[in-house]
C-alpha cells in the first residue's frame, strides 16, 4: 500500500483537540487544519493549529515527530 495525504481542510473545532505537532490544545471554536491519509500502512487523521501546519509545510519535510514542534507564538505568550 502506498503512502498518501489528502489535502488539508480548515475546520472549526466543535470539541477540544490536541495539536499533533506541538501538543497544545485546539480549543472549541478555533479554526484548525485537518488532514487524513495513510502512512506506512496505517490510516491517520491529524489536527493541527494553522500556524503549526504552515511551519511544517514551510520546512518542506514529509515526516515529523508528533508532539515535538514549537507551539505558535500566540499560545506561548498566554499566562
Amino acid at each position: 500500500m502506498s503512502d498518501f495525504a489528502n489535502p488539508s481542510l480548515l475546520r472549526v473545532a466543535r470539541k477540544k483537540h490536541r495539536c499533533i505537532s506541538c501538543a497544545y490544545p485546539i480549543e472549541f471554536g478555533e479554526t484548525y487544519s485537518y488532514q487524513t491519509g495513510n502512512y506506512d500502512g496505517r490510516w491517520y487523521a491529524n489536527h493541527m493549529h494553522i500556524e503549526c501546519f504552515e511551519d511544517l509545510c514551510a520546512d518542506d519535510e514529509e515526516e515529523f515527530t508528533p508532539y515535538s514542534g514549537e507551539p505558535p507564538e500566540r499560545l506561548r505568550t498566554q499566562p
